[in-house]
């Protein structure tokens, strides 16, 4: 009796010192590698909003806007083949298309998207934006394109500087040979968007990405507006000192689904058809 009690004592132990080095167990090297890991993303999220797709009303679950919308053709919800997410949101470009301003004036075709959504979320000061974002293995980024960000008020663009009560937006751009920036439209900026962290990351064709931009508005009085970009969980870009407003009334508002080559020429344009594919969009205060 006692050596069966002593045997199965024994095993118990062992088997416990075995399991200290197997991934999720308790121990201080594997603490450290956890801690180690996490250092860099944002802390104390809290979910808002998810950005659902698996609704033919999910335009109406992310509060989509009746102005500044164009290119419903180009985007379509499709099943994920890799089986990663259920539902992605997929944008086409055809080629020779750029911004709709080249579209118009040298009547090319119109190429991706663009919509505001409130997310039917109160306006706020601080707000984390989460999404992946894959470009097509054919993908040539040219001289560059807007992607998805943050806005509050008329989410300025296309040139139109505001002027610290009117609005901004914070869109990413992906530029030549796939180099990544925030390009933000602030009461700051000169004749076009301002460039935030030119190059800080870099994007391949064929593979996801998951973008993090937490937008932290000024102080009416202050300059002390923030912009952090994570990619993939490690910090890209903190860009301080910055500001959106002058007045505590604008606030964000929501998302700026804004995506197309260019850009105010055809030397932007995209010399074949390309897509790109979004997916599990969420936006968080933190």
């Amino acid at each position: 009796m006692k050596f069966r009690t002593i045997a199965a004592f024994l095993t118990i132990f062992v088997g416990c010192q075995s399991l200290l080095t197997l991934p999720g167990c308790s121990s201080s090297e594997s603490a450290r590698s956890t801690a180690q890991s996490q250092r860099n993303r944002p802390q104390n999220n809290n979910t808002l909003w998810e950005g659902k797709l698996d609704d033919r009303n999910w335009k109406q679950h992310w509060g989509i806007r009746n102005r500044g919308d164009w290119g419903w053709e180009n985007l379509e919800v499709i099943d994920d083949e890799t089986g990663k997410f259920n539902q992605i949101i997929r944008v086409f470009y055809p080629a020779g298309s750029a911004s709709p301003r080249v579209s118009r004036r040298e009547e090319r075709p119109i190429g991706g998207s663009q919509f505001y959504a409130d997310l039917g979320m109160e306006p706020r000061d601080r707000l984390r934006l989460s999404y992946y974002v894959r470009f097509s293995e054919n993908f040539d980024f040219v001289k560059g394109g807007k992607l998805p960000g943050l806005f509050g008020g008329r989410g300025n663009s296309g040139g139109k500087i505001p002027d610290g009560t009117d609005g901004f937006s914070t869109r990413y751009m992906w530029r030549r040979d796939g180099k990544g920036e925030v390009y933000a439209y602030l009461p700051t900026s000169e004749e076009y968007g301002t460039s935030i962290g030119r190059g800080s990351w870099q994007f391949q064709p064929g593979r996801w990405y998951h973008l993090e931009q937490v937008v932290t508005l000024n102080d009416p009085d202050e300059n002390n507006g923030r912009v952090r970009v994570y990619v993939d969980g490690t910090e890209r870009v903190d860009r301080q000192n910055l500001t959106f407003r002058t007045t505590e009334v604008l606030k964000i508002e929501g998302l700026f689904f804004s995506t197309f080559f260019g850009g105010g020429n055809a030397s932007w344009a995209t010399p074949r058809d390309v897509y790109i594919d979004f997916a599990d969009f969420s936006v968080s205060d933190n």
